[in-house]
């Protein structure tokens, strides 16, 4: 190969070269650029996922925030509920323990009325009285004080008092004589027992109703008197139960 020919061939290979070169360093240049690209790229990539993370935290914070708070709420609204429950069962209870005790009081008054209506007998007493006469002795007067003690712890009573006389005379002196007798212990026991005489019954029967037989002598004694009966209620007590005194014996005899 002559000088010019290896010249031109060494020209061309030098062109080569740099064209090469040049290639080269375009070609890292586009690649350096794809490389910053995608950096970039990537970091926005990052730094969006960050946000949405960062975001999706936050909203994860808020939601758990909410359902706690719900559950507080829901906890707090079920104890209040179980509270009010509890009150109004005890509410209740009360009203039916008033309930009870109101059905308790009627049925006591109801009894009450009823006894008031069916008194009975607490302690009865018999003073005898000399022939034809109507004023009371000391036993006479021994028997209705006794009378006195019996009432002095009842609240409802009454106080029947009932005259008779024997059948020696006429009808209608005896039945005088007989309230005069029956007066004679109702004013005692109002003056000296003090006795109210709202709660006293006077009635006299002159012949009527005999205890004894009148044509004996004992008998027209015993026929001879007033018959005292304090009356009260069931389930009243004066210093014991129902007590049937034994009749007082008058000085004097009776013809």
């Amino acid at each position: 190969m002559d000088s010019y020919a290896a010249r031109r061939f060494g020209i061309v290979v030098l062109g080569a070269l740099v064209a090469m070169s040049t290639i080269g360093c375009a070609t890292k240049k586009m690649v350096r650029q794809d490389v910053d690209e995608l950096n970039t790229k990537l970091t926005n990539e990052n730094n969006t996922m960050n946000q949405k993370t960062s975001e999706n935290a936050e909203e994860i914070k808020s939601v758990d925030a909410r359902a706690e708070s719900g559950i507080a709420k829901a906890q707090t609204t079920g104890e209040n509920a179980a509270q009010q429950a509890a009150k109004a069962d005890q509410d209740a209870q009360n009203a039916n323990t008033l309930a009870q005790q109101g059905v308790d009081q009627a049925t006591q008054v109801q009894q009450t009325v009823a006894s008031l209506d069916n008194p009975q007998p607490v302690k009865t007493a018999t003073v005898l009285f000399a022939f034809n006469k109507s004023t009371l002795n000391s036993d006479a007067k021994s028997q209705l004080d006794g009378l006195q003690q019996a009432v002095s712890g009842l609240k409802f009573y009454t106080v029947d008092v009932t005259g008779y006389t024997d059948k020696t005379g006429g009808l209608n002196y005896n039945l005088q004589l007989s309230r005069q007798r029956a007066d004679a212990v109702v004013r005692y026991l109002t003056e000296n027992d003090k006795i109210p005489l709202e709660k006293i019954h006077e009635l006299g029967y002159g012949v009527d109703m005999p205890k004894d037989d009148n044509h004996t002598r004992a008998g027209r004694k015993e026929n001879r008197r007033v018959e005292v009966t304090i009356l009260a209620p069931q389930g009243q007590t004066a210093g014991g139960s129902a007590d049937v005194s034994q009749p007082a014996q008058p000085s004097g005899t009776p013809r």
